[in-house]
């Protein structure tokens, strides 16, 4: 891939909300959705292993990237947001989801359902991620109170579970500047898998080949969640991705970008 394979569009979404996209290479379409904390941008080398095979929509989701944001905010018009780029990328796009983006990608293919997922770590099993209200109201006040660096790491404890050594890691790396800018957009997506019952979720009608990918090193709650969720799928296979975690986006993504392409060449043409 090549920056001259890439450009950038915006979609409307259904309340008008204009929403980037970048499409890069050749071949069958696919929609790719980000995580929490992330753009498009952190999905770029996993985009240069597909772009010879694919055309890859990779979206800003609303208030991240170049994307706008509303006033309000709710999940059925971040669903209306990938709805828009999956109508922009064709009828037979496979939708691809990381995380908060599994989550979105995977609750849209109950109402629409793509001609193909691929869902990473989705959080929808069993209901660990999720925050209480007391965790969400003190992570709010840090907010309002302009304390994004603290605020991150209390999302780190206490949305992810994720043990000290490695908040500490990470608070150390040049990311963690990156992804405090966004700590004001976590709460709202809290909320939104608080409401969400995946218990009663009728997953069953996600009729279409799904890969559900998760990685060998994620957390427990994450890696029983996804093979929970693959197993009520009546069309779905779970591949483990070695040496890795939730990001092997960042931290192998060649590996990542030839299991999509390995189930992507399993499909009907």
């Amino acid at each position: 891939m090549t920056e001259a394979n890439s450009r950038q569009t915006f979609v409307t979404s259904a309340d008008g909300a204009r929403i980037s996209v970048t499409v890069t290479g050749r071949g069958r379409p696919l929609v790719l959705v980000h995580g929490s904390l992330s753009t498009s941008a952190d999905w770029q080398r996993v985009v240069d292993g597909l772009a010879d095979h694919m055309t890859v929509h990779v979206l800003d989701r609303r208030g991240y990237g170049l994307s706008e944001d509303a006033a309000q905010y709710s999940v059925e018009r971040e669903r209306e947001d990938v709805t828009a780029v999956l109508e922009l990328a064709g009828p037979d796009a496979i939708l691809f989801g990381h995380s908060f983006g599994g989550f979105l990608s995977g609750s849209l293919a109950l109402e629409h359902t793509p001609a193909a997922t691929i869902l990473y770590e989705p959080p929808f099993f069993p209901p660990g991620l999720v925050a209480d209200e007391e965790a969400l109201a003190v992570y709010d006040g840090l907010l309002a109170d302009g304390d994004l660096d603290e605020a991150l790491a209390l999302g780190m404890r206490a949305f992810v579970k994720a043990p000290e050594e490695e908040i500490s890691a990470f608070r150390s790396s040049p990311a963690w500047k990156v992804r405090t800018a966004f700590a004001p957009t976590w709460s709202r997506e809290m909320r939104a898998l608080n409401a969400f019952d995946s218990e009663r979720a009728p997953f069953t009608k996600i009729t279409c080949p799904t890969l559900v990918l998760r990685g060998e090193y994620s957390p427990t709650w994450l890696r029983e969640g996804a093979q929970h969720f693959q197993q009520v799928l009546p069309d779905a296979r779970l591949v483990d991705l070695p040496g890795q975690g939730h990001d092997a986006a960042g931290t192998a993504p060649s590996l990542l970008a030839r299991e999509v392409l390995n189930f992507v060449r399993t499909l009907p043409t």
